[in-house]
């Protein structure tokens, strides 16, 4: 039985906004004359929550977009190094939520035929959701195409692997199919060399 692995609320993308929208209503429910010391508590606590906040997207917009985005989801190829693996005799792995990522998935084909490869991210999420989950970006002609996510025990088993390359601003690239001759198309991934790399990784089991 696998479990559903999920972000922290502190890196979820609305938290800080959430909080800041609820301080503000706190503190403008609370009638200043009759509870001073805990009205302006709040506004010191909601002021120093703004600041941070402001200070963030300061950084954020002189870092510039980021690549994958908190999302998870890959603007390009540029700035991160790929780790191709080869193809293996191991039975094929279907991408989940396809049938969402049509056009992405023909544009793909129309570039790199059915057989593109596929690049992994880890820790990625629907749009504002808090799931875990392992992206699946095709890739064709060099750009990048997101197309659905990995299984739920996929993600189990291969998230923290992918995640510690991906601090070190590499990914896995994996072999890919296209299945269909029209839409709706779906996608397998070849991910048998990636579950050989995660058991070489795997600390040996004690003989005890």
């Amino acid at each position: 039985m696998t479990s559903t692995q999920r972000k922290p609320l502190w890196r979820w993308e609305p938290a800080p906004y959430l909080l800041l929208i609820l301080l503000l209503i706190a503190t403008a429910s609370v009638p200043p004359g009759q509870l001073p010391i805990l009205y302006w508590t709040l506004v010191v606590i909601t002021a120093i929550v703004a600041v941070i906040l402001v200070a963030l997207l300061v950084v954020q917009l002189r870092r510039g977009p980021r690549n994958p985005d908190a999302s998870g989801m890959l603007s390009g190829l540029g700035g991160i190094e790929l780790k191709a693996l080869p193809t293996t005799a191991a039975p094929s792995t279907p991408v989940i939520g396809t049938t969402r990522h049509q056009a992405a998935i023909e544009s793909a084909r129309a570039r790199a035929g059915t057989s593109p490869s596929a690049v992994l991210v880890p820790d990625a999420t629907r749009w504002l959701g808090l799931r875990i989950r392992i992206a699946v970006h095709l890739v064709a002609s060099e750009r990048v195409h997101h197309v659905g996510f990995l299984p739920e025990r996929a993600t189990e088993r291969y998230n923290e692997r992918l995640r510690a390359l991906a601090a070190e601003r590499r990914f896995v690239s994996v072999p890919a199919t296209i299945k269909g001759e029209a839409s709706p198309y779906a996608v397998d991934v070849d991910l048998g060399a990636l579950a050989d790399m995660a058991e070489a990784a795997s600390p040996p089991a004690d003989p005890r």
